[in-house]
């Protein structure tokens, strides 16, 4: 098996799913490996975060509405979504989310 092994993630792991450090801007984040473009997400949220592209695959085009309900999350049976809810963008300078 030597030379085909797939690269163990550092806490050993074979798989490896991008951190917030490696999409930084994201308030929703879409791991588009894992997405099998079911369009649940953008079917089920309430606020109109998601659009699909033209192959169907969700984009986050309304980032800026979402309220991390994490109904997107929670509802994704391929586990490829991330709701940052402590992310800069939606928490106010008093520490706590936007409202």
């Amino acid at each position: 098996m030597a030379g085909n092994e797939a690269k163990s993630s550092p806490d050993g792991r074979r798989w490896h799913y991008p951190d917030a450090t490696e999409h930084p801007d994201d308030v929703v984040f879409i791991y588009e490996k894992w997405c099998k473009s079911c369009g649940i997400c953008y079917s089920m949220c309430p606020h109109d975060v998601f659009t699909a592209d033209k192959s169907g695959l969700p984009i986050v085009s309304n980032p800026e509405a979402c309220t991390a309900c994490g109904l997107c999350e929670i509802l994704c049976p391929d586990m490829a979504i991330t709701v940052y809810k402590d992310h800069p963008a939606r928490v106010g300078g008093s520490g706590k989310p936007k409202r």
